[in-house]
């Protein structure tokens, strides 16, 4: 079994995705023993971020694709909101299986240090709520502009 990066890379449908992670400082941590849980998004998810986006900015969006722990689908619970690596929260919802407004495609490929998701597209930073009521089908994706 491979770890987070090892797996990441070999996901043809993650390839841009990948590329971003390469390009951060978080490639290393990714690849050592703590346990994360990545939510990587699609080659098409990730067709609205700008290519010269700077190295921080990248880290940031990188960042807010991770949590801390093993977290398999069966894991996540209705209306979780859950702290990223960027230090933003996201809502977790099991009803739909998705994080904030993006569909988890395919789920719990398992890594030796933990978790990845694949999602239809990317996620940017947003004020979430976890209500219930929350309709997802109009979440705005601030700094996509898709």
């Amino acid at each position: 079994m491979k770890n987070i990066v090892e797996t990441l890379k070999g996901l043809k449908e993650c390839s841009t995705f990948f590329s971003m992670v390469d390009a951060t400082d978080l490639k290393k941590k990714l690849s050592g023993k703590e346990e994360y849980t990545l939510f990587a998004p699609t080659n098409l998810g990730c067709e609205c971020i700008d290519k010269g986006l700077k190295k921080s900015g990248l880290q940031d969006i990188v960042k807010y694709h991770v949590i801390k722990g093993r977290l398999k689908s069966i894991d996540l619970i209705p209306y979780k909101l859950r702290e990223t690596l960027q230090g933003t929260e996201v809502c977790l919802e099991a009803e739909r299986v998705q994080i904030n407004a993006s569909l988890i495609i395919q789920k719990d490929i398992e890594c030796t240090n933990g978790y990845i998701h694949i999602i239809d597209t990317i996620i940017a930073p947003k004020e979430v709520s976890c209500e219930p009521a929350t309709n997802y089908a109009n979440y705005e994706k601030d700094n996509c502009n898709c």
